[in-house]
């Protein structure tokens, strides 16, 4: 039986073939197959079950000054030959001002732990109860847990490019993520609270924690006080501290820099954070939730240092924005969809061209242990979600976030209780340049399809309740 690499690599050279006979320069074909297994809880049960195998490939051609693109999930002949045509095409309404090609073959490196047999094998029944663990946890923890929801992805995926200058580059991974949503009722209140996680190995699903998580957040929440507006020392917890990290790493893409958001465009040598910060990308990182062998377009992933004890050191580039402002590739190419509050299919994406960002960046740990932060706090607020959260000035860099559920107030290094929903309004250097304090360990966190290694932070915010 042939294997889905093998037929991937049969429609790539496929493409190469047909491309030549049209006269195009330079071809590359991005060939992905995944297989989606997703599990959704709605009102404490399994909504849906279904698996998806999702086979497709993006093609990329240069003829002369120009650069075209076009996907498809259909392998036949005439479907190849068709995607072929409308590549060049599309090429013909893009003149690049600038000399580019696509990405030369180099040696690649090795890594572990990305792809897991028993995380890919796993039986759907199985994946059930994983998923129905959550909610379980969740209504043990205590009969106020009225309601729960929340979605299990499990994925598997496989990955090939294929070019003109004979990059034949593979990849394969795995990947999991399991959220849940609990709500709380009691006293005539209503409160809800959430949990997140993601991995590269079954061994590291663990459902209940997150069920747990979750109810014990919605639960906190019944008794809840109002904050008063002022600026606080704030505790942001593993999942928060993504938000910034998240932020602060789009920002040092050319792209997104260029397009949208220029916060950091004319900031290269000089202080954005507090010395406490280290910003790294690593996708060579054993088990790193965002770790491949190489980015998509096929060149070798490597470790960078983005931002030093504070001081911003680099952008980070794909070969097409690396040909814009002559640099070199640093591996740094994703396919995804970029969209603002919309979560990415749960695999590898073929339908759209590479943009370079930091591919599994954190902030490097420090020094605390995550309770000597709490306790050398004396007041403060610790925040543990994170919800719409928004760069609101791209070149100002304000910077604010619904605080929907998780803050609580911290007195004398301890939680003294839960606070009503507020809202964070400050500004993104501000926030990390007043970090003092990062904690030792790294945990995978975030929501919607994205996730990183973070640590939790300490730092200063303006908040202020919302009525």
């Amino acid at each position: 039986m042939t294997s889905i690499l093998t037929s991937l690599k049969e429609a790539g050279e496929s493409l190469l073939k047909i491309a030549e006979k049209q006269e195009i320069d330079e071809t590359e074909t991005y060939l992905v197959s995944n297989n989606v297994l997703t599990i959704r809880l709605v009102n404490n049960a399994v909504f849906e079950s279904k698996g998806v195998h999702d086979v497709g490939v993006g093609l990329r051609v240069i003829k002369g000054d120009m650069l075209g693109f076009s996907s498809t999930a259909d392998f036949s002949k005439k479907s190849l030959e068709n995607l072929v045509d409308t590549a060049a095409s599309t090429a013909k309404a893009r003149k690049l001002p600038f000399k580019y090609s696509f990405p030369k073959p180099k040696k690649m490196p090795r890594i572990a732990g990305i792809c897991d047999k028993k995380l890919a094998e796993l039986p759907s029944e199985k994946a059930v109860e994983l998923a129905y663990d959550m909610v379980e946890a969740s209504m043990a923890h205590n009969k106020k847990i009225v309601d729960n929801a929340g979605v299990l992805n499990v994925v598997s995926y496989e990955t090939m490019v294929l070019n003109t200058h004979g990059v034949a580059a593979k990849n394969a991974g795995t990947f999991f993520e399991a959220s849940l949503s609990a709500t709380a009722k009691g006293g005539g209140n209503v409160s809800e609270g959430s949990s997140a996680t993601a991995g590269r190995s079954l061994k590291e699903l663990k459902p209940k924690d997150v069920g747990e998580k979750a109810a014990e957040m919605a639960l906190s929440g019944l008794k809840s006080q109002k904050l008063k507006e002022d600026i606080y020392t704030v505790l942001l917890d593993y999942e928060p501290t993504y938000g910034v990290l998240s932020y602060a790493s789009m920002l040092v893409s050319p792209m997104i820099a260029k397009l949208y958001f220029p916060l950091f465009l004319d900031k290269l040598g000089k202080k954005v954070a507090s010395p406490q910060i280290t910003l790294i990308d690593d996708p060579l990182m054993p088990n790193g939730v965002g770790s491949a062998q190489v980015d998509d377009e096929g060149t070798p992933s490597g470790r960078q240092v983005i931002i030093d004890k504070g001081v911003l050191k680099t952008f980070v580039y794909d070969s097409f924005y690396g040909a814009i402002d002559k640099k070199k590739s640093t591996g740094n190419a994703i396919r995804t969809s970029f969209a603002v509050g919309v979560s990415s299919f749960p695999g590898k994406n073929y339908n759209g061209e590479p943009i370079p960002v930091p591919r599994n960046p954190y902030f490097k740990p420090g020094r605390w242990k995550r309770d000597e932060i709490l306790k050398e706090t004396k007041q403060g607020l610790l925040v543990r979600r994170f919800h719409y959260t928004r760069l609101t000035n791209p070149t100002r860099g304000d910077f604010t976030s619904v605080l929907r559920m998780g803050l609580y107030a911290v007195k004398n290094g301890e939680i003294a209780g839960a606070l009503k929903k507020s809202r964070l309004l400050d500004n993104l250097l501000s926030i990390l340049q007043n970090v003092d304090a990062v904690s030792d360990k790294l945990v995978v966190a975030g929501s919607w399809g994205d996730y990183a290694h973070t640590p939790m932070i300490r730092t200063k915010a303006h908040i202020a309740p919302i009525d």
